[in-house]
C-alpha cells in the first residue's frame, strides 16, 4: 500500500475529524442543539457571513461536507490528487496550491450564489488544474503525460456536467478553483524543474566530456537505488530523477555526449529501454 503525504494525509485527517465530531456531537447532546447547523452556519462561507464579519469562512468551509457522500467522494479525490501533486511540488507549494486555489473557489461561488457553500472540492479542482496546465509545459515530463493536460478533460467535463445536473452542487466553486489552480500551476514550478544555480557554476569552466562524466557518475547510483518495480514513492521520485536527467542532457548541447551517457546507463540497466527511447527523444 503506498504511502499518502503527509500534508495530503493531514488534510484527509481534518476533515474526516470534523465531520464525525459533528456528527457524533450532535447525537450525543441532542440538548445544546444541532451541532452541524452551528458549524455551517459559523463556518461556511455565503455572502452574508462575509457581510456580518466572518471573514475566515473561505478557509473553514473547505473542511464541512454535507454528508457521508460527499466527504467519501471528495476524500478519495484528495488521497489520488494529493499523491500526484505533493509529490511534483513537495509539502510548501502543495500547502499554497490547495488553500489558495479553495478559497478563490469559494469566494467565485458567493459571487454568484447567495446560498452557503461548504465542501473541499474547490481545492480539490484547484489540484485538477494545476495538473492540466502541467501537461502544457515545455519542461513536463513525458511520464507524467498520462496524468496532465488533455488527459484530464473528460474528468473536468464530466464533473462540471454531474454539477449542473445535481441540485446543491456549487459549479462556480469548482471553476473558480479550477481556473485558480491553472494559473497557480503555470506559475509555480514542480520540484523538478527548480534549477540549482551552484552546481552549474562549477562546471562552466569543465569541458562537454568532463560533465558528461559527471552526469555518469552522478545518475549510476540514483537510478540503481531506483529500480523499477518499487513502491508508489520510488517510482514518483524516479520520474523526477529521469526528469532531472534529460535536463542535464539537454544542457550539455552535445548530442553525441547525452548519447553516450544514455547508452551507458541502459547497458548497465540502470533505465528501460522505453525510458531510453523517449530521453533520446527529447534531447
Amino acid at each position: 500500500m503506498r504511502r499518502v503525504p503527509p500534508v495530503t494525509l493531514t488534510l484527509i485527517s481534518i476533515n474526516i475529524a470534523v465531520y464525525f465530531f459533528s456528527f457524533i456531537f450532535s447525537m450525543s447532546r441532542p440538548q445544546i442543539g444541532d451541532v452541524y447547523t452551528l458549524l455551517l452556519y459559523y463556518g461556511g462561507v455565503s455572502r452574508s457571513a462575509l457581510s456580518s464579519g466572518l471573514v475566515y469562512t473561505p478557509v473553514t468551509a473547505l473542511f464541512l461536507h454535507g454528508n457521508m457522500w460527499h466527504i467519501l467522494f471528495n476524500m478519495y479525490a484528495l488521497y489520488q490528487l494529493g499523491f500526484i501533486v505533493e509529490g511534483l511540488f513537495g509539502r510548501s507549494k502543495f500547502i499554497v496550491l490547495y488553500f489558495l486555489s479553495g478559497i478563490v473557489g469559494n469566494l467565485t461561488a458567493i459571487a454568484f450564489t447567495p446560498y452557503i457553500t461548504i465542501g473541499s472540492s474547490s481545492a480539490i479542482f484547484g489540484l485538477v488544474g494545476v495538473l492540466f496546465i502541467l501537461g502544457f509545459k515545455k519542461d513536463t515530463p513525458v511520464m507524467l503525460r498520462s496524468v496532465t493536460g488533455f488527459s484530464l478533460l473528460p474528468i473536468i467535463l464530466l464533473n462540471l456536467f454531474f454539477g449542473l445536473a445535481i441540485p446543491n452542487i456549487s459549479n462556480a466553486a469548482h471553476i473558480g478553483g479550477l481556473l485558480a489552480g491553472m494559473l497557480l500551476g503555470w506559475f509555480i514550478p514542480p520540484q523538478y524543474a527548480v534549477i540549482k544555480r551552484r552546481p552549474f557554476i562549477k562546471v562552466k569552466e569543465k569541458s562537454p566530456g568532463e560533465i558528461a562524466q559527471e552526469i555518469l557518475i552522478k545518475y549510476m547510483p540514483i537510478l540503481n537505488a531506483l529500480k523499477k518495480g518499487g513502491d508508489e514513492d520510488e517510482l514518483s521520485e524516479r520520474t523526477i530523477q529521469v526528469a532531472q536527467l534529460r535536463k542535464e542532457l539537454s544542457e550539455l548541447r552535445d548530442y553525441e555526449l547525452a548519447q553516450k551517457v544514455l547508452w551507458k546507463l541502459y547497458e548497465r540497466d540502470l533505465i528501460t529501454q522505453e525510458e531510453f527511447e523517449k530521453l533520446r527523444k527529447f534531447l
